[in-house]
């Protein structure tokens, strides 16, 4: 069994899955128009039951991946995930270092990413249901970057290299320059080449809060740094001295929930969407916000002021 490294140390962040040693996504020029498309076009389509279907959709609304799809692409996509692969402990689904041929999704059970470092295979991110993994050898055609295997029994969906080249990759290309457009003019990313910013915008997660709904909330613990993408959120903090709550307003292009992650302290103040009918957000969780926003650490701590 691989040992498992502490998600936590600096030593963990610097291994896990380092995009900077990656080469510049690949552009795929788009087409004015399509035809359209089925499963069968580019290889073999699987049914599915109305839950397994609902549930898949679930998953890939919520991933950067399929979010910039037509409705009509992404069920072909779900046309065409390969399913259910009932795995047991211990099963390695991707070597590291092999060509990717296909993504995965995780709909139960988890597994663990495991990488070689000095001679020893150490578990460096484990993925849980609702994840996805296997994505980086499609994106920017390398090697797998890690080993995965099944920690429990699991449950996963394979998506294969020709429907995401002819479907997906079309759709990513799309939306990194609707949210390039965006955080190019957020100052925090001011210094980032655009090859660093597009693999930011790739692990990002789409997030739709809808109006008044609690999106952080203070003293609570943080997992998630947050841009907001389309409409506004309202930030409050309650002061302890009685004195009357502190309120900041974050429009498109702002960012907020990097205190917690910056300072491994309690969310400081409580984030409520307030746009109707609903705010959009790009999230990052704890590991990669680390990984892929260490360049901009001192920009973020000199920023801590802005709160007041």
């Amino acid at each position: 069994m691989p040992d498992t490294v502490d998600t936590d140390s600096d030593e963990e962040e610097e291994e896990e899955f380092d995009t900077d040693d990656l080469p510049p996504p690949p552009s795929v020029p788009l087409r004015k128009q399509r035809a359209s498309v089925s499963a069968e076009a580019f290889g073999e389509w699987y049914p599915k039951s109305p839950d397994q279907r609902e549930e898949l959709l679930e998953v890939t609304s919520r991933s950067f991946l399929f979010t910039s799809l037509e409705q009509k692409d992404l069920q072909v996509v779900i046309d065409a995930m390969k399913g259910p692969l009932i795995l047991e402990p211990g099963h390695r689904v991707i070597q590291e270092g092999d060509s990717g041929d296909a993504l995965y999704v995780v709909t139960d059970g988890s597994m663990d990413c495991v990488k070689l470092i000095d001679g020893v295979e150490l578990v460096v991110k484990t993925c849980f249901k609702g994840d996805l993994f296997g994505e980086l050898a499609l994106l920017y055609g390398c090697p797998r970057a890690a080993s995965v295997q099944c920690r429990e029994n699991a449950v996963l969906w394979e998506l294969d290299r020709a429907t995401f080249n002819n479907i997906v990759m079309e759709g990513v290309q799309r939306k990194r320059g609707q949210c390039l457009a965006v955080l190019e003019k957020v100052p925090l990313f001011a210094e980032l080449t655009r090859g660093e910013l597009e693999n930011i915008i790739d692990a990002l997660k789409i997030e739709r809060h809808p109006a008044g709904s609690v999106i952080i909330r203070q003293g609570e613990v943080g997992e998630h740094f947050f841009i907001v993408y389309e409409g506004q959120v309202l930030a409050t903090k309650v002061c302890e001295s009685g004195a009357p709550p502190q309120m900041m307003v974050h429009e498109a292009g702002d960012y907020f929930g990097e205190l917690a992650l910056l300072h491994d302290a309690p969310r400081a103040a409580s984030v409520v969407a307030n746009t109707e009918p609903e705010a959009c957000l790009l999230s990052m969780d704890r590991a990669t916000f680390k990984r892929l926003m260490g360049s901009l650490q001192g920009f973020l701590e000199n920023q801590c002021d802005r709160y007041g």
